[in-house]
């Protein structure tokens, strides 16, 4: 439940229009909180979010909805908040700056209701958009 008290304390965009109740219904039901609120719909995870980190973001979304997948962004799972998960196939994309193995290996501890974790380092993905998304094209499964 920490996380859902750091959902309550910054009120996270993505799960304003669903309730406390509701969520912890999800929660349990299916260890993610999305419904037909925040489904198909991109949100900034709060406003210290780079730029750079928000255009790998909004380029995975436009890529997965092009191949019609239901997607969420910024949405609660147990133990975490992912920044994009494929919720057809439970995968997640993970998008910093650079990753050091004890947060990747913390992340695949917490993230354990969904199938798949990619992480997307920001450094390798290019500042051209044309080339940044044929890079994340070849990176989504």
């Amino acid at each position: 439940m920490f996380t859902r008290k750091r959902i309550e304390k910054y009120g996270l965009h993505s799960q304003k229009l669903i309730s406390q109740m509701e969520a912890r219904k999800l929660l349990k039901e299916n260890g993610i909180v999305a419904n037909g609120n925040n489904k198909n719909c991109l949100f900034l995870h709060n406003r210290k979010e780079s730029m750079k980190h928000f255009i790998v973001k909004a380029i995975l979304f436009k890529i997965l909805r092009e191949k019609r997948r239901n997607v969420g962004t910024e949405i609660e799972i147990n133990n975490g908040i992912v920044d994009l998960i494929d919720l057809d196939n439970l995968i997640v994309y993970e998008i910093d700056n650079g990753y050091d193995k004890r947060k990747i290996r913390e992340k695949l501890i917490n993230y354990k209701v969904v199938k798949d974790v990619f992480f997307i380092d920001c450094k390798k993905v290019s500042d051209n958009l044309k080339d940044a998304e044929e890079y994340l094209r070849r990176v989504v499964v």
